[in-house]
């Protein structure tokens, strides 16, 4: 049998660079607040935009990697030691990963070539260290269930770094492309946590019986969901609108399905359950969106992705950040009233994100969903913030 990693406090270390979910949660949270203002300025006219990658590029790419897949990264390094038994990296390991993110950021919002070429080299390296010791802790351990995600984060690299290369070379609407498949590719993410922790969060919390998923729906998801990424990846090189239209339609749904079964209705009074099960109902809801926009005029295509970005990813890492945060540092899993209200506003601002620009106030909508975005995730920060940088209350390490 595997022997578990016993947590015990790491030396000459500060507790904030225990586990890599303190900074890579905290800063990350910090620095979507920071972008998102920044992009609401450059959008109004009122910031001028200075950098080398064109500023919508900017905000893809920084909304994406820069904040949702780096707190990933944060989970995953943290929870693969529950998973492996493996210590997870810490100390001045982790330090030195959080200052190529910190780096990262910086050069590639920069004014010149040699800005984004250093913010380039420091991506790979975050990326190159991040999966290097995910993969370390899965493989040495055996623990095979788990290395589907060390393929996932691969493949999100590469797509990284070459949307960052298209844009320097100035092909815009492939870099573009490029950041609407890796939203799709942290679709699959969510799809592989989520089908886990969902339900085990749901059951345990509410003391229901475990869930024993349908197998078939299980399957038919993920090969559709592989199909679908696939077909519209390769978007460029054919023309299959309509089966990218039903591929989709037929993703939310099954989608859907698949939420059905993990008491879904029991958890309205939770907080820290209801929030994870809307998310994923955006989800479902957001392919759903995006297959009818292959056949619609009115519904566009980024209106649809925007469904996903805000109230699948938006949501469901500051419910996933605000759960983890207390479970991992050793407090009971109880939220204040304030952070269930910054639930209720990043889902308020998926719905004036996608409906008020349908009724034809785009920026209007933009501006509300940005302010209830930054007034969340600030609640965020303001509450997590002492618990993030200190050491838990009973000792223990993480």
């Amino acid at each position: 049998m595997l022997k578990r990693h016993s947590i015990l406090p790491a030396k000459n270390c500060v507790p904030f660079l225990n586990l890599a979910f303190r900074p890579l949660f905290l800063l990350p949270a910090i620095f979507s607040t920071i972008a998102l203002a920044l992009w609401l300025g450059l959008l109004s006219g009122n910031i001028t935009w200075v950098g080398v990658l064109p500023a919508n590029i900017w905000h893809g790419h920084e909304m994406l990697f820069g904040f949702a897949v780096s707190v990933a990264i944060g989970f995953l390094l943290t929870a693969a030691q529950t998973w492996t038994g493996v210590s997870s990296i810490s100390g001045f390991n982790l330090a030195c990963l959080v200052l190529l993110w910190v780096l990262a950021r910086i050069f590639l919002a920069g004014s010149n070539a040699s800005w984004l070429i250093a913010g380039l080299v420091c991506e790979s390296a975050f990326w190159l260290f991040s999966i290097a010791k995910l993969g370390h802790m899965i493989l040495s351990s055996g623990n095979q269930r788990n290395i589907i995600f060390i393929f996932l984060l691969f493949v999100m690299s590469v797509i990284d770094l070459a949307s960052i290369m298209l844009a320097i070379k100035g092909d815009i609407l492939s870099a573009s492309h490029m950041l609407y498949t890796a939203v799709l590719m942290m679709t699959c993410i969510i799809t592989v946590l989520g089908g886990r922790v969902i339900p085990f969060f749901t059951t345990r919390a509410l003391n229901l019986p475990a869930v024993t998923a349908s197998e078939k729906i299980e399957k038919v998801t993920f090969v559709l969901m592989a199909a679908a990424i696939l077909l519209y990846a390769s978007k460029p090189w054919h023309d299959q609108q309509t089966a990218l239209g039903i591929a989709f339609i037929g993703l939310g749904s099954l989608h859907i399905a698949r939420l059905c079964q993990w008491y879904v209705l029991q958890t309205f009074r939770t907080p820290l359950l209801w929030s994870l099960h809307l998310s994923y109902l955006n989800m479902a809801l957001g392919f759903i969106l995006i297959g009818v926009s292959y056949f619609s005029l009115i519904v566009t295509f980024s209106l649809a992705m925007h469904v996903i970005t805000v109230g699948t990813i938006g949501l469901m890492i500051i419910a996933m950040m605000a759960r983890v945060s207390l479970g991992h540092t050793g407090r009971p899993l109880v939220i204040s009233k304030l952070v269930s209200f910054a639930f209720v506003l990043l889902m308020l601002a998926t719905l004036a994100r996608v409906l008020i620009p349908l009724a034809g106030a785009f920026m209007l909508g933009i501006s509300l969903a940005t302010a209830m975005w930054v007034i969340g995730f600030f609640i965020f920060v303001y509450v997590y913030t002492p618990i993030l940088l200190n050491a838990r209350p009973d000792g223990r390490g993480g």
